[in-house]
């Protein structure tokens, strides 16, 4: 209610959405306006019934695609008798386990995050088929024009609804969670490849446009085009030294090992970045997710590890 404080009282706002998750789009109801929308991407048309999916959903594919009794440790929300005890029998692992986790990851996503207001009544959509082609500074790209100074464009890779919004008058870009180091942490709807393309991209924007303000969804705005250029250059460089990185270790590995197996010998290397890492990944932090980033990257590699991920019945 401080961010209503501070606009005022009147509700005309239309609320611009970069992506579904829930850490930023719970209160989306509570300030939208009866005749003002809350625009999101159409990529996000199929979460909008349920945005706390972002939660329960992404442990719940965790569980599915990943060994279960490694995952189960790592989650640490089970002693090891309860984990023995869930995945005793295939039945007792897929009727009791996950809907144990659902309830588990709603609670936490409740207590973390509240109750979600969506007002789903009042979102609309930006349809890619209504694209049209953009042109900053002889930069040719598209997106959508949603006032005379306002702009729209695709982002992918943090999720695939991921949209950053520019305002031009006053050399504003806001990028959401494009720029988040390590991304993409979403199991279910980020992509490894589009995420550096986008990063890029941004960076050519905010070179040929001369941005002097950048806002982020978890870190405080950024003044001065030096800066900003600096800051996106290093965060490309330090997702593209963890790739080059990950898929050396990819290629040089025993493909009959397990997947933890394969996990635990990532997090030995011995590098700052895969150290830093290690130390605030899930469930430390719900920024990074480490173990989803290398199981995203053997999937791209197409390797497929010695376990099967429903190991552990």
């Amino acid at each position: 209610m401080r961010i209503k404080k501070h606009l005022g009282h009147s509700g005309d706002y239309t609320i611009l959405c970069t992506h579904y998750h829930n850490d930023h789009i719970a209160n989306n109801a509570r300030l939208a306006g009866k005749n003002f929308p809350i625009i999101y991407h159409e990529n996000a048309a199929s979460k909008i019934n349920y945005l706390r999916t972002n939660a329960s959903g992404q442990i719940l594919r965790m569980y599915r695609d990943m060994p279960k009794e490694g995952f189960l440790k790592r989650l640490g929300v089970f002693n090891n008798t309860i984990i023995r005890l869930l995945l005793k029998r295939e039945i007792y692992s897929r009727y009791i386990a996950e809907p144990l986790l659902f309830t588990v990851s709603y609670i936490l996503s409740l207590k973390s995050i509240g109750r979600i207001y969506s007002g789903k009544k009042h979102v609309q959509y930006l349809k890619p088929a209504k694209m049209t082609e953009l042109n900053f500074s002889g930069m040719k790209t598209k997106g959508w024009i949603l006032d005379d100074s306002l702009y729209a464009m695709e982002a992918p890779g943090h999720s695939d609804c991921h949209t950053v919004y520019y305002q031009k008058n006053n050399s504003i870009l806001i990028a959401g969670d494009a720029l988040n180091f390590l991304t993409p942490n979403d199991i279910q709807y980020g992509t490894l490849k589009e995420t550096i393309e986008s990063q890029k991209f941004l960076l050519d924007l905010v070179q040929n446009e001369k941005i002097e303000l950048l806002c982020q969804g978890h870190y405080p705005p950024l003044t001065g085009n030096e800066k900003i250029v600096s800051y996106i250059s290093d965060i490309i460089d330090k997702h593209e030294h963890v790739y080059n990185l990950t898929s050396s270790f990819i290629k040089n590995i025993n493909t009959g090992l397990s997947f933890d197996e394969l996990y635990e010998r990532y997090c030995a290397i011995d590098d700052p970045l895969i150290n830093r890492l290690k130390k605030i990944t899930f469930p430390r932090s719900t920024l990074v997710f480490l173990d989803v980033y290398l199981l995203k990257m053997l999937e791209e590699s197409g390797v497929k590890s010695g376990s099967p991920r429903t190991a552990g019945y």
